[in-house]
């Protein structure tokens, strides 16, 4: 690790917090105990404890270049077994997660029959290497996700003979690839000047402010991963910036037009990077605006071409967002507000007013959507520690989705590349909501018995933000399943969802859940249809019953 003997803090060292890269739901950042103990003025700073790490991949978070080690380290580990050198860093993670779906949660789902249930188990192999030479660092990390055991309905298309074999999109599988290869730069203190700065070049992955428009995915089997450069700067009592400049890495084989029936799990194929397309931005982030209150600000840029592996909408977007948020502590209020708003430009499928039927060429059209988070919680100091919150999420849709004549605009929200469980609840083969053409009001009670073991309990009612627009994705075509139901019902239905973790050791820990939807009109009555809106013909008709959904996992680090 970069030597921290030389990092002065100017400041209180009661001042000494960092704002977070990752949102106050999971493990905070802080500084480490080797910086502490480095620093004479932080001497007299209570022994910091370290979060448990995520139920996924995260042994590259185990030493941040700027603040240590946040994450406690795993009790098992490969390093200190064979005795590595300190410059070297190694860890192999291994999570297997089981999955129970039934009655899938819209009518003619590709991908999931409707009726009836499905299963998968969605495995996650991770290795991490990295070695620093003073203020130097290069970095690789090997993943490998992939499903056994699908119902063999699974990935059939009802009423159909066509059968994509299951997974039918990469979001579950992306066999054996480089999820992150990168060389970076880190001074804890530039020039003496009390301030950190770092900067990474190569492939990587990324978490940003509140993780819901660019995020690393907790939950999904694979990850969100870009490759360019990213500058970093903080001031350790004050602030933090974030600037990069990517294009994003496609995961192959992809399933899309060009390649509609993809096996995944047996056609090797390398991800590349899309260099049609950039993604950009920044994001800065102030610790104590007003008293204990932090802010963040950012903004990002997609412009996204098309090339012919993949098939793009030829999104433009400009997406500036603000958040304002308390973190929680025992027996006081926090909150959390944010806003995001989005502008540019996104191509349809050209819709002949006459007909309704789709021609051959394409059209662009004004996009213009919004979204919004807010939540209020309080941790009472009692037995159990229990916290308790409201939320409410809106995203907008588009009232005439339909209408792809460049003379309309496309208000579909679009959450980039966010992630959306630690909102709405798992994906997998799950994954009912997505922060798009969503208004949904809800609540969380968290508790943990011990420091080990941790429940929570939530409940969301859902309506879609335009009756008339599509449900479950930003994209609302045949391939992504949408729904439309002529704008009868806007109400989709009401989530209940229960989950707990167990950590025996920083080593080995469990996860399990089971949610369950119970359908509104609009679930009950939504059917998949064509880019122009007509229904598909010679489908199953949705299936009346709720929908319910378990998992259960584990999560192994060495």
């Amino acid at each position: 690790m970069t030597s921290k003997k030389n990092h002065s803090i100017k400041h209180s060292p009661l001042k000494l917090i960092i704002p977070s890269l990752i949102m106050f739901n999971y493990p905070s950042l802080g500084l480490s105990a080797e910086t502490l103990n480095a620093n004479p003025a932080a001497t007299k700073l209570p022994t910091p404890t370290y979060s448990r790490a995520p139920m996924a991949a995260y042994n590259f978070m185990m030493d941040d270049a700027l603040l240590g080690n946040n994450y406690e380290k795993p009790v098992w580990n490969v390093h200190d077994t064979i005795g590595l050198p300190k410059w070297l860093s190694f860890g192999v993670e291994q999570r297997t997660r089981y999955e129970s779906l039934s009655d899938a949660f819209k009518g003619s789902q590709k991908g999931v029959q409707s009726q009836g249930g499905d299963q998968q188990i969605a495995l996650q192999t991770d290795f991490w290497l990295q070695a620093k030479f003073n203020k130097f660092r290069v970095a690789m990390e090997l993943m490998d996700a992939r499903t056994v055991g699908s119902d063999i309905n699974t990935g059939k298309t009802p009423n159909t003979t066509n059968y994509t074999p299951f997974p039918s999109n990469n979001a579950s599988a992306d066999t054996w690839d480089f999820a992150q290869g990168y060389a970076s730069w880190a001074d804890q203190n530039v020039l003496n000047s009390g301030y950190g700065a770092e900067i990474k070049v190569g492939r990587q992955t990324m978490d940003l402010g509140s993780r819901r428009l660019v995020a690393r995915p907790i939950f999904r089997n694979t990850v969100n991963n870009f490759t360019g450069l990213r500058a970093r700067v903080m001031a350790y009592d004050k602030w933090q910036f974030n600037t990069f400049a990517t294009v994003p890495v496609v995961r192959y084989p992809n399933y899309n037009s060009v390649t509609p029936n993809p096996n995944l799990l047996n056609n090797t194929k390398w991800d590349e990077e899309d260099f049609n397309t950039w993604f950009s931005g920044g994001i800065f982030e102030y610790t104590n605006l007003y008293k204990d209150i932090n802010a963040e600000v950012a903004l990002y840029h997609l412009s996204e071409g098309d090339n012919p592996l993949n098939p793009t909408r030829n999104r433009n977007y400009l997406t500036p967002t603000i958040r304002f948020y308390q973190k929680p502590s025992k027996g006081k209020f926090d909150f959390q507000a944010e806003g995001m708003g989005q502008f540019g430009t996104v191509r349809y499928a050209a819709t002949n007013p006459t007909t309704g039927h789709t021609n051959y060429a394409n059209t662009t059209q004004l996009h213009e959507a919004w979204s919004s988070h807010v939540e209020a919680g309080y941790s009472f100091e009692l037995p159990w520690s229990p916290r308790f919150y409201l939320e409410y999420d809106y995203a907008s849709g588009s009232s005439h989705w339909k209408n792809h004549d460049s003379s309309g605009i496309d208000g579909r929200f679009d959450s980039l590349y966010g992630a959306s469980d630690f909102d709405f609840g798992p994906t997998g083969i799950y994954g009912a909501f997505q922060r798009s053409n969503i208004n949904s009001p809800g609540y969380k009670l968290e508790l943990s018995p011990t420091k080990d073991l941790s429940f929570k309990l939530q409940q969301r009612l859902v309506w879609l933000a335009s009756a008339n627009d599509c449900w479950g994705g930003n994209t609302c075509t045949a391939a992504t399943t949408p729904a439309l139901v002529d704008g009868k019902s806007s109400f989709v239905g009401d989530q209940l969802g229960f989950t707990g973790r167990y950590n025996v050791n920083s080593s080995l820990n469990f996860d399990a859940g089971w949610y369950h939807l119970f359908k509104g009109e609009f679930a009950k009555s939504a059917h998949t249809t064509k880019n122009t809106g007509t229904y598909l013909t010679g489908v199953t008709p949705p299936p009346g019953a709720d929908t319910d959904y378990f998992f259960i996992q584990s999560q192994l680090r060495f």
